[in-house]
């Protein structure tokens, strides 16, 4: 494991990843803040950051605004983050000891401007013929869940009024389905943030459906904190 955090695995992934030099300097440019990143006790949590690539960190850092209204599927570092720099923040979880922690960590900070709740997946029966990829399927990939559906999960955004969220942060389950039952839900220049996009079947289904109604401003491999992996993540901005 030691090795994957060296110079040499940065620079092997860099040159992996890169699409051309300038993107090459890029990813390189992160090079400092990574290896601080993997000090001993640094985490997502104790930085109260998202658990994103470095770009996708920097693009939310930039566009953030403090009246933002602000979705998650899936919290953490991020519920931190958003709690901080935005006016409120909106958390949906499945996993109760995780929730556990996020509500500690809230309280623990302080913050009032978190709504959190706490959706189980639901009980069903294991259906080969229902696939990750499909939005409608509601299934999660994970063989932990394959006998369950996230439906109640990723439609909770759906209680909330149309065009109301400045950004939908989609980092948990079963995220096709979250991502289709989330769009009509972003406002007009808002923002939506999907993480590991590296697994192709997270937006296969799905592409034509954003592209009418979104443009793309980044889609790229890069460095995160906390991990020696690179990773991708899309943002869409809602024409």
């Amino acid at each position: 494991m030691f090795w994957k955090k060296s110079l040499f695995f940065f620079t092997w992934q860099s040159i992996r990843y890169a699409k051309d030099l300038k993107s090459f300097l890029s990813i390189w440019s992160y090079y400092g803040v990574w290896r601080k990143s993997l000090q001993k006790g640094r985490t997502s949590m104790s930085d109260e950051l998202p658990w994103l690539n470095f770009p996708a960190l920097d693009y939310l850092k930039k566009n953030l605004r403090p009246e933002f209204k602000v979705f998650e599927y899936g919290g953490g570092g991020s519920t931190l983050f958003f709690c901080k720099n935005v006016a409120k923040t909106f958390t949906v979880e499945h996993d109760p000891n995780w929730f556990e922690v996020l509500k500690v960590a809230v309280r623990k900070k302080g913050y009032q401007n978190w709504e959190g709740e706490l959706i189980v997946p639901d009980k069903g029966k294991a259906n080969m013929n229902l696939s990750p990829a499909q939005p409608d399927d509601f299934v999660s990939n994970s063989k932990e869940f394959r006998a369950m559906r996230f439906e109640t999960y990723a439609r909770y955004i759906k209680k909330y009024p149309k065009e109301f969220f400045d950004v939908v942060v989609v980092d948990g389950r079963s995220r096709p389905a979250c991502i289709k039952q989330a769009l009509s839900h972003i406002k007009s220049g808002g923002i939506l943030v999907v993480d590991n996009t590296e697994r192709p079947y997270y937006l296969s289904n799905l592409r034509n459906t954003i592209t009418k109604n979104f443009r793309t401003e980044l889609e790229t491999y890069a460095p995160v904190a906390y991990t020696p992996n690179f990773t991708q993540t899309t943002i869409f901005r809602r024409i």
